[in-house]
């Protein structure tokens, strides 16, 4: 926040500005040192970052939530919007983590406050888990305090965080997920590092399939799924480039495609449109948003009604399920 911005604010909000801030340079493909730094993607991209930041910084402010709802929905379009609170998801995770309370304050936020926003938010959260003490250590039992719906969104946010910010580790030397994280979270660790992979590329496909390719085999299918909610989330696909994303694909075409659902549904449940979701639902799935955002809806209350193990185990294996149903629905 600047100065004169930062200034005008009560004295707790100014203490909390000065502390908590978050800069927007870090959304800077330079600071960051990507190799997609010359793309034609490259502003649309670092905006979107930028945004999420904003989202955050205005977190730290605004101390009343109903209040940071209304301003989070007029300070920013629609296409961007979920961005924004996904931002809020980070400085509630942190609230929490750092401070935290017998009801999670990101739980109250997305269950009641902005709800339709529940899922992007909880993403936003996962890049607390790698800026608090022991976050790690701390991750899965955070998840115990959410919603169980959309407590799985951690470990995707969790590892979009460690390959945007270090994506030499995690991208370039494919960098395994923690040992620690059960199987559905690193699955998760890993479509985040997908995701993150739309920025550090500069959504250059050809680049983003190499870098897949060096990762071992198990990993590959979550990368591509993630790629596949980049694209329909995120955008900034360069020009003429579908058609060889999906050849680029190859074995994991419908890995990929897999990914686009999730994204037209955070989509069409924040009431947040895109051209790029629209694009991507008719382009690659011959759906429209809301079909596509439908498809999650069933095939979750389908594997729901299914289960007949414990309610642990259900929430432990609900992504992987879910995903598996999605893709074999898309075959």
């Amino acid at each position: 926040m600047v100065t004169a911005q930062r200034n005008a604010l009560p004295f707790v909000a100014r203490l909390k500005s000065r502390l908590l801030d978050l800069s927007p340079i870090e959304a800077s493909f330079l600071r960051r040192g990507f190799p997609g730094i010359n793309s034609p993607s490259r502003s649309h991209l670092e905006r979107v970052i930028t945004t999420f930041i904003e989202g955050y910084n205005l977190a730290v402010v605004e101390g009343d939530m109903i209040r940071l709802s209304d301003r989070l929905d007029s300070s920013f379009p629609a296409s961007f919007l979920g961005f924004a609170y996904e931002g809020a998801g980070l400085y509630f995770a942190l609230t929490d983590l750092l401070l935290p309370r017998s009801t999670s304050r990101l739980k109250t936020f997305t269950g009641s406050i902005a709800p339709h926003h529940d899922f992007i938010a909880v993403v936003g959260a996962g890049f607390a888990i790698a800026r608090v003490p022991f976050g790690l250590r701390r991750l899965e039992n955070f998840q115990k305090s959410l919603d169980p719906l959309n407590a799985w969104c951690v470990a995707d946010g969790y590892g979009f965080h460690q390959a945007f910010f270090h994506w030499k580790r995690f991208i370039e030397n494919s960098e395994a997920p923690p040992d620690s994280l059960a199987q559905q979270n690193r699955s998760l660790f890993d479509a985040g590092v997908g995701r993150a992979m739309w920025w550090v590329f500069g959504a250059d496909v050809h680049a983003i399939a190499a870098a897949i390719s060096r990762a071992d085999s198990e990993r590959r299918a979550e990368m591509w799924a993630g790629i596949g909610t980049a694209v329909a989330y995120a955008g900034g696909m360069l020009p003429h480039s579908d058609r060889l994303l999906l050849d680029l694909t190859r074995e994991y075409r419908l890995d990929f495609l897999s990914g686009i659902p999730f994204a037209a549904h955070m989509r069409h449940k924040g009431r947040t449109p895109a051209e790029c979701t629209d694009e991507a639902c008719d382009g690659f799935l011959d759906l429209s948003v809301a079909q596509a955002s439908e498809m999650i809806m069933t095939e979750l209350n389908a594997f729901l009604e299914s289960w007949q193990g414990s309610e642990a185990g259900k929430w432990n294996r609900c992504y992987l399920a879910l995903r598996e149903r999605v893709r074999r629905r898309l075959n």
